[in-house]
């Protein structure tokens, strides 16, 4: 274990990734003047360091001597005096995994079995990757197309073991396998379990997880693909909590092979590791511009290319033992020795000649293309039907006159093991010789049968039509889909604005806010800053890291009295690896600190899988440790908006019984939750109260089958639906409002009732009386009144003789005091519909009775 100065022998020029556990850097060699990649990867422990040292030594001799197109080309290794470990690697050109968000679901899975082939390449040294995820995952341009990258290497080595592993968190936290999570040893399957979730994230499916994870792919996506079916068994059994229930690389590889619908792989020749094509005699000479190398999936059998975006390029290992690429492997051969290909015949009779191997070819070869269709003369003997009857159907459509018999002459040999391209037209035999008589009409040329193959033909292209319309509705229908954890979304802001953002906080003393701004920068992002910017980072990292140490026993007493986990985190994080050197009470707290956070990173792994119930039990084993912890990530919240919808759901359905079940374990670790109990409180009530309104409903269609609206109206009136109930009672009220609408379509009609006058003697009593009617029914007729100038009163009206329509008012003399009277009546029907008898600005009036006109009287 030697250390060096990277500075000896790179020149260091920017970063390009930054995070906790490492720096990728940009740098150029002097040894061989190339630009390069260097990768630092950070160690705070120096016992750490020298534990890992022969690990990661053995993945660097590995990945150099590898040689897979899976990883980045290994160009040196090693360890730097400020205690950190170094891998030098080829500089590449491209983007990760998570920037394709449009890609067709084939070249995705493409891209993934790529990924699955240095997978297995490194499990069959004995090693693992166990950082796998969506941004380790680099598309690069290479010379022979687009080719998948695994970055991330090394990182794993250095990883804390044991119960430190679950307090480490990382921005790729939730994409590890449980046993990596918990800190335990793991091998390839875990690598599975990651590649499983990654394959998820990029597709877009969401993820159930527990003991029987759930994987639902996108409609679009299951639309695209051959067999998705095959495809989300593979990932479900990938993502199992325990290893051994795992597929093994070779049934995932099968599972992308039959989603994308490739022909099934040749098995491999015993003596080498290359899938070799046989390749028949050449039936007529061909040129073939070079195109690009054949796509993946490409068999010994059958040469039925995909489409370009799925192409796949595969490597021979450079060394035992023998690894099975995601594609066949292809030997060298320069294009102009190439001969013309022709499909092999899978149906071939068994006694029939098989050509020999033909060389193998290499990844660079032009990709094979099958032949322009064969000469009529070089038709194997056995035509084919479906082209005959087609030329036939269309010679007579175009009144064609039949060809001339062809002189008999020597038939053209078969291409042996070669397969006859489809459609192709064979030889006519001779013609007989004919007699004198007229020929009858061909059966197919009769107008009665041209009629038909005609309709048939129209029909067949209208139904073809329709279901491709259909195909596409249902396409383009959205699919709801389970709660999942979300993928980054873009940043808001520049990352040169946040940067300056965490330099203001930095100089305002607030460290945990300049570190909350920090950690918003994705490692993406970084590699936008320029130079200057990168160096600025790397300071303010450095100055926290010191300030937090610094601050560290005051943060960690400050921290476990208030239960703020954030506060925590940072000086656990500072006083990583140096617990020997803390004073005892200090060391005493950060051991009870450094459980806390523990706990903490196991509620977020929870929320990481999906698991609202195991978050919520996680965050109270938490509240045990620590009272009142702070949830910076509020994931407790989260959980229990999750189940909650989920009770809501059961609600809408009617099953509140089950409703209150599922809110048992928000009940049971979070008794406390603001609105928890009135939520309870609500689905007794609804379910007491759902048999009463069963009730209503089932009594409204008698009220309307005798149309009184209004009476089925007063019987809803007050009452509060169940959620389950909520659309019938909608629905009715609506029915009844119509035919409300439709039986009360005019307003009431009033008039003074007959024999009544607007007067009165002195001294005696005012008498008014009206009749009212309406089409439906009335509702409520008043009648005010005041001395002229007074203020309106409601005058009491009689209705006994309501069901004759007569309303009847007596107006005392201590009401008009021998005065005239000001009064106006409203009447209103069940529609709300009003009619006056005078307003209130325009009153009628009730006058005194004069004396001469008494006398008259």
């Amino acid at each position: 274990m030697q250390f060096r100065e990277l500075t000896d022998r790179y020149q260091l020029e920017k970063i390009l990734r930054s995070t906790r556990f490492g720096t990728v850097l940009k740098a150029t060699d002097t040894k061989s003047g190339r630009s390069v990649a260097v990768k630092q990867v950070t160690v705070t422990n120096p016992a750490r360091l020298v534990a890992g040292a022969p690990e990661f030594e053995k993945l660097a001799a590995a990945l150099a001597g590898l040689g897979h197109p899976a990883f980045p080309a290994v160009l040196d290794s090693g360890f730097t005096t400020d205690g950190a470990a170094f891998l030098g690697l080829e500089l590449l050109d491209g983007r990760t995994l998570d920037a394709f968000t449009d890609m067709p679901p084939a070249q995705l899975l493409a891209w993934i079995g790529q990924a699955l082939d240095g997978l297995e390449a490194l499990a069959s040294r004995g090693l693992a990757h166990l950082n796998v995820s969506p941004d380790n995952l680099f598309v690069a341009a290479t010379p022979t197309g687009e080719q998948v990258k695994l970055l991330g290497l090394g990182t794993a080595v250095f990883r804390p073991r044991g119960a430190e592993a679950a307090a480490a968190g990382g921005d790729n936290a939730r994409f590890r396998a449980p046993e990596v999570a918990a800190g335990g040893e793991a091998d390839s399957r875990a690598d599975l379990y990651s590649l499983a979730l990654t394959t998820c994230t990029a597709l877009g499916a969401t993820v159930g997880f527990g003991d029987a994870p759930v994987v639902q792919l996108p409609l679009a996506v299951s639309f695209e693909l051959e067999n998705d079916e095959a495809l989300r068994q593979a990932l479900e059994r990938s993502l199992r909590q325990g290893p051994e229930q795992r597929p093994s690389i070779r049934e995932v590889r099968e599972a992308l092979r039959l989603a994308i619908g490739a022909p099934a792989p040749a098995p491999a020749a015993p003596t080498t590791n290359v899938t070799r094509f046989p390749v028949p005699p050449p039936a007529a000479p061909v040129s073939a511009a070079p195109e690009p190398p054949p796509p993946p999936f490409l068999t010994s059998g059958t040469m039925e290319p995909l489409p370009p975006p799925v192409a796949m390029p595969a490597i021979v290992p450079a060394a035992p033992p023998t690894i099975v690429p995601f594609g066949p492997a292809i030997a060298a051969q320069a294009p102009s020795a190439l001969p013309p290909v022709v499909i092999p015949d899978a149906w071939a009779p068994s006694g029939a000649a098989q050509p020999a191997p033909g060389p193998a070819l290499s990844a660079a070869a032009p990709q094979f293309t099958e032949p322009d269709p064969l000469p009529p003369a070089a038709a194997a003997p056995e035509g084919d039907v479906l082209s005959s009857v087609d030329d036939e159907v269309l010679n007579a459509l175009l009144n064609v006159p039949a060809p001339p018999p062809r002189p008999a002459g020597p038939a053209a040999a078969p291409q042996t093991g070669a397969k006859v391209m489809p459609f192709q037209k064979k030889a006519p035999a001779p013609a007989p010789a004919r007699s004198a008589a007229p020929a009858s009409t061909p059966f197919l040329r009769k107008p009665a049968v041209l009629a038909a193959l005609a309709g048939v033909v129209v029909l067949g292209l209208l139904a073809g039509f329709w279901l491709y319309r259909r195909h596409q509705q249902q396409a383009a229908a959205p699919v709801e889909a389970a709660p999942v954890v979300p993928l980054r979304q873009p940043f808001s802001k520049p990352p040169t604005d946040r940067l300056e953002e965490a330099k203001i906080y930095l100089a305002q003393g607030d460290d945990l806010r300049a570190r909350r701004v920090l950690r918003a920068i994705p490692w993406g992002e970084q590699g936008l800053l320029s130079p200057e910017g990168c160096r600025t980072l790397g300071a303010i990292q450095e100055n926290l890291a010191r300030a937090a140490f610094e601050r560290m026993p005051t943060d960690l007493a400050s921290g476990l009295k208030s239960g703020d986990l954030e506060v925590l985190e940072s000086a656990v994080e500072a006083g990583a690896g140096q617990e020997a050197g803390l004073a005892p009470e200090v060391r005493v707290d950060y051991e009870r600190a450094k459980s806390a956070v523990a706990a903490y990173a196991q509620v977020r792994t929870a929320s990481a899988q999906g698991n609202p119930v195991q978050t919520l039990e996680h965050f109270a084993a938490l509240a045990a440790l620590l009272p009142k912890p702070t949830d910076p990530d509020d994931l407790r919240g989260h959980a229990a908006k999750s189940i909650e919808g989920e009770a809501e759901k059961l609600v809408h359905d009617g099953k509140y019984a089950d409703a209150v079940a599922r809110l048992e374990p928000v009940q049971r670790t979070w008794p406390d939750r603001p609105g928890l109990k009135e939520r309870l409180a609500s689905y007794e009530k609804f379910k007491q109260d759902e048999a009463h309104q069963e009730e209503i409903l089932a009594e409204l269609p008698n009220i309307e089958r005798h149309k009184k609206p209004w009476d089925g109206l007063q019987m809803m009136n007050g009452v509060e639906p169940t959620p389950h109930l909520a659309a019938q009672f909608a629905a009715a009220r609506a029915r009844l409002e119509d035919l409300l609408a439709r039986l009360d379509n005019d307003p009431p009609k009033l008039v003074l009732r007959d024999g009544y006058v607007l007067d009165y003697a002195r001294g005696t009593v005012a008498n008014l009386s009206f009749r009212v009617t309406d089409d439906y029914q009335v509702k409520d007729v008043k009648l005010l009144a005041r001395p002229e100038g007074g203020k309106y009163r409601e005058i009491p009206l009689d209705t006994s003789q309501i069901r004759a329509g007569y309303y009847t008012a007596a107006i005392p003399p201590s009401f008009h005091q021998n005065g005239t009277v000001e009064f106006y009546v409203v009447a209103t029907d069940l529609s709300g519909h009003e009619t006056y008898l005078g307003t209130r600005d325009q009153p009628q009036k009730i006058k005194r009775q004069q004396g001469f006109e008494r006398i008259i009287r």
